[in-house]
């Protein structure tokens, strides 16, 4: 696969340097800051196209290893797994260059001076530290090499799985500097950013990965091929939301701007991303078909000649962020609330739940377990079988709470008031998990794959990893640790960004599912203590609030001067009163908790 991902990255930057050379100027034009020269304003996006191919390379080949392809029975990487991993590092390697090289020209173009100039450690350490995107490609460059290092000594199926994580997370930090973070409605352009660039890199990195295993004639084409099939098709999916999400925010409405050089280009992208859904239709009717019957030359040509498109779309899409949007309509400009946030608000009345704030990573992550689950009711349906309804409606009513948690006024507000996000935060770490471990998600999917089917589900099971976070009190510990380190600082840090109240969120999303899934199950050992920690917890992290001398996150509320927000000592407060009223929250836990031990629940309602 090495020429066709030559070919494609030449494409690429072919595509890049006439966007940069046709457009009409770049950013930093529009801006009015001093030109940094040619090396700068042609070696930026070219360096770019490169440090984004190599890390879609390095997630697709994590990919493959750690979910395409099956490892041995020990836990160790087959064959394949192997192979790809080494891949893999070598692409982060590429990567971790390549994001070195972005830190200088990021500088470069900031300061408009010559990237020669800008090389002095001093200097360069001093921008580093004022310019959020060149600290950004540091921590790009960090994680790569991490990958780069950690892949020449992976063996285990583990390590590859938090190695995926790793790069995945490696994506984010740029994504989230650009200027998708700055501007009026910020948040959702970060958070469709970011969900775009993820999705692109496992699609990317994903089908070149596949196509090599193809080349190599291992008979895992056969296992990944249709896992890889579905993922792209979730991808795909996935890019058509988000990019018109971020293009409704970026290009406003009229002829005007759809006839600017964005406008065209973003046109442009959105083309090749119609184009390539239809080949990716074709590889399903056609050449995953012909390849399950052992011929692949159909599969690897439209293979290759997919993903030199590809890498060509990259190069377009680098060459857009470089491209200066279209100015939007005259308004007024945005309060300080506005600034921060990406949105306005006001004083909350009684019906302040229903003025929501779209959170997309939240809502697309609620559609895709509403999704998942209804595709195995219906395999379960199809083998002739039956699902109690219960089971189904706590599972629906649990993404409906993850959506009111995030997407709706608590999550709109919340951002901005520690009392409502309190509420928030005890829905997410109790009340969601609870409703979904009762719509028992493992015993669905077994039950859908069959016994052939449902051995991966059992394998992953048996990881010496899970079975300890499958205990009792290694779970709780986990939890507890999350939930007493909010208060103690980790709201400090999160609570003033989109993402960092994102990361929370999903820390206790996750962590709540733990507990409640090991609450559910069958355990004897630690069962008792582990629940009355359990129960002690929201009661816990009130008194921490209410003991606390200073106040959370400080500078961050009081950025938004917003005048009909209490005292912010007295906001926290009230947040800590709702964290040991919210002690009322873990009832449905303690009810899973009560099922389980009954003789009759064998079976049990949280598998």
């Amino acid at each position: 696969m090495l020429p066709v991902v030559v070919a494609g990255t030449a494409a690429g930057l072919l595509v890049t340097a006439g966007v940069v050379a046709f457009s009409g100027g770049s950013i930093a034009d529009v801006l009015g800051l001093p030109d940094a020269g040619e090396l700068t304003r042609y070696g930026l996006p070219a360096v770019r196209v490169v440090a984004d191919v190599a890390a879609a390379l390095t997630v697709g080949f994590l990919l493959l290893s750690a979910a395409l392809v099956p490892p041995q029975v020990s836990g160790y990487l087959d064959v394949e797994g192997y192979r790809a991993v080494r891949a893999a590092s070598v692409a982060a390697g590429v990567w971790a260059v390549a994001a070195l090289l972005m830190v200088p020209l990021t500088a470069a173009e900031a300061l408009g001076r010559p990237v020669v100039d800008v090389l002095a450690p001093g200097p360069l350490l001093a921008t580093v530290a004022l310019l959020p995107t060149a600290g950004a490609w540091v921590a790009a460059a960090l994680v790569a090499a991490v990958i780069a290092l950690g892949g020449r000594a992976v063996l285990g199926w583990g390590a590859t799985v938090v190695l995926l994580g790793a790069a995945v997370a490696g994506l984010l930090p740029v994504a989230a500097s650009g200027h998708s973070a700055v501007g009026g409605s910020h948040d959702i352009a970060t958070d469709s950013l970011m969900l775009h660039v993820v999705a692109a890199a496992v699609w990317v990195g994903g089908l070149v990965a596949v196509l090599a295993l193809a080349l190599s004639r291992s008979a895992r084409l056969a296992v990944a091929l249709p896992r890889f099939s579905a993922v792209a098709a979730g991808c795909w999916a996935l890019m058509a939301v988000s990019g018109t999400a971020n293009l409704a925010i970026r290009v406003p409405l009229g002829p005007a701007a759809l006839l600017s050089p964005y406008g065209a280009l973003a046109a442009g992208k959105a083309g090749a991303l119609v184009l390539l859904g239809a080949i990716g239709y074709a590889h399903r009717r056609h050449t995953v078909p012909a390849a399950a019957r052992g011929d692949r030359r159909a599969l690897l040509r439209l293979g290759g000649a997919e993903v030199v498109l590809m890498l060509a779309t990259i190069g377009l899409a680098v060459g857009l962020g470089r491209t200066a949007p279209p100015e939007p309509a005259e308004e007024a400009l945005p309060s300080r609330t506005g600034e921060v946030l990406g949105y306005e608000l006001t004083a909350p009345g009684p019906a302040f739940l229903l003025a929501g704030r779209l959170d997309l990573v939240f809502v697309l992550l609620a559609a895709g377990l509403l999704l998942g689950y209804a595709a195995g009711l219906r395999r379960v349906r199809r083998r002739g079988g039956t699902w109690p309804w219960p089971r189904t409606a706590a599972w629906v009513g649990g993404c409906a709470v993850i959506v009111v948690a995030t997407s709706s006024g608590l999550g709109r507000y919340g951002a901005a008031m520690l009392t409502v996000a309190a509420v928030a935060q005890v829905l997410l770490a109790f009340v969601a998990p609870a409703l979904l471990v009762a719509g028992a998600p493992l015993d669905l999917t077994r039950r859908a794959l069959g016994p052939r089917g449902s051995g991966g589900v059992a394998w992953v099971r048996r990881r010496p990893f899970v079975r300890v976070l499958g205990r009792p009190l290694p779970a709780v510990a986990v939890f507890a640790a999350v939930l007493v380190a909010l208060p103690l600082g980790l709201l400090d840090r999160l609570l003033p960004s989109q993402g960092g109240r994102q990361v929370v969120d999903l820390l206790l999303l996750s962590t709540g599912c733990l507990v409640a899934a090991v609450l559910a199950a069958r355990r004897p050992a630690g069962g008792w203590l582990a629940t009355g920690v359990v129960l002690a917890l929201p009661a816990t992290v009130g008194a921490v609030l209410l003991a606390r001398p200073d106040v959370l996150a400080a500078t961050y509320f009081r950025g938004l001067a917003l005048p009909w927000v209490p005292e912010l000592a007295v906001e926290q407060d009230r947040a800590g009163i709702v964290w040991a009223v919210g002690t009322v929250a873990v009832l449905p836990l303690l009810l899973l908790w009560w099922r389980a031990r009954r003789p009759a629940a064998t079976a049990g309602a949280a598998s």
